[in-house]
């Protein structure tokens, strides 16, 4: 077989803090064909977020450790869990089922192979984010639902990798260690529509501000038409707008894929596996945030049709387990689309 055809995972948004995000510039994995490894690709992923850990009304409620001032207007949510999130805000919420997030991304990728030996890749991500609370309370307001939405340009993202190829009678082994970087040039003070433009809270900026520091490993070991992708990453990211540093992240991933030729040119290729993804707790303003971070796995379905040079990819995501920390929004679906040309220079 002339052109190999490797599996496509595309995951995550922002280090989001309530939303248990791990990293979503950690975990890019490109085509890698055997001839034509440089490409351009535009990709859409949705990712959104319902429940909570528990939600029935509790027996010691939070209001005692509000401010007397709040009494008042809290009376309503007297005997119901009462959350103060985000943290750092004057915003109060009452968890419910009808309380949701989703977020959408829609990217631009470029990839440039030098010499079958060094990738170069780029990331630049438009967000489309929002959040709705069923019962919240905005000081001074009063008790009321409310939407949150967010969009703008969030970070560049660019990365280099060495390609290191090991060659037998009956099969390939490809390793990939690498550095990503991801850059503030994203919107990260968008202000709220109301009189008082006030700045969305960090969570849900399209932006972090911040740079972070990436290195990764990607692996593959591919025999006749089938094979194995495995990969790993670390995130480390300094300190972005509004004094939010979002916590460091590791992501590491395992899939089966299986290619079929059907004619000609045409290559179909599903893949089966398990991605994992673990954050530490946020920090604002030096202390750290109960209310971020932990731990997701999600089993992984995914299928990639190439004809000749160009490639569709479309990924679907479920969790099987999170652990997070404190009552956080849980994960409930991703889904990513993808489209690549590539090319040789």
């Amino acid at each position: 077989m002339k052109k190999s055809l490797l599996i496509l995972i595309f995951l995550g948004l922002l280090s989001q803090s309530n939303q248990s995000f791990a990293c979503d510039s950690c975990n890019f994995f490109e085509y890698s064909l055997l001839e034509n490894k440089s490409y351009i690709g535009l990709f859409y992923r949705f990712r959104d977020f319902r429940d909570y850990k528990t939600i029935s009304p509790s027996t010691t409620t939070a209001i005692q450790s509000f401010p007397a001032q709040l009494s008042t207007q809290l009376q309503p949510w007297i005997g119901n869990e009462i959350m103060h999130e985000p943290e750092g805000n004057n915003l109060y919420v009452q968890k419910t089922k009808q309380d949701f997030e989703t977020y959408q991304t829609i990217e631009a990728r470029g990839n440039i192979t030098l010499n079958y030996k060094w990738n170069l890749t780029f990331l630049l991500p438009y967000e489309f984010n929002k959040v709705y609370y069923e019962k919240y309370l905005d000081l001074p307001n009063p008790v009321s639902d409310t939407t949150l939405y967010v969009q703008g340009w969030g970070d560049l993202t660019t990365a280099v990798e060495y390609i290191h190829l090991v060659y037998n009678p009956k099969s390939r082994h490809t390793f990939r260690p690498g550095l990503a970087f991801t850059l503030p040039t994203g919107q990260a003070q968008i202000q709220s529509n109301n009189e008082n433009r006030e700045l969305f809270d960090p969570i849900i900026q399209p932006g972090k501000g911040a740079f972070s520091f990436i290195p990764r490993l990607n692996y593959q070991w591919f025999l006749e038409n089938k094979g194995i992708n495995a990969g790993m990453s670390y995130q480390w990211s300094t300190e972005g707008k509004q004094s939010y540093q979002f916590g460091n992240s590791f992501n590491a991933y395992l899939l089966y894929f299986h290619q079929f030729e059907l004619g000609g040119s045409l290559l179909l290729a599903p893949n089966l596996g398990v991605y994992h993804e673990s954050a530490q707790r946020d920090i604002y303003n030096g202390e750290k945030q109960d209310l971020t971070g932990g731990q997701v796995d999600f089993a992984q379905l995914g299928l990639d049709l190439n004809l000749s040079q160009t490639t569709f990819s479309l990924v679907y995501q479920r969790p099987i387990h999170q652990n997070l920390n404190g009552n956080q929004i849980l994960n409930q679906h991703r889904i990513s689309i993808g489209l690549i040309r590539s090319f040789k220079l």
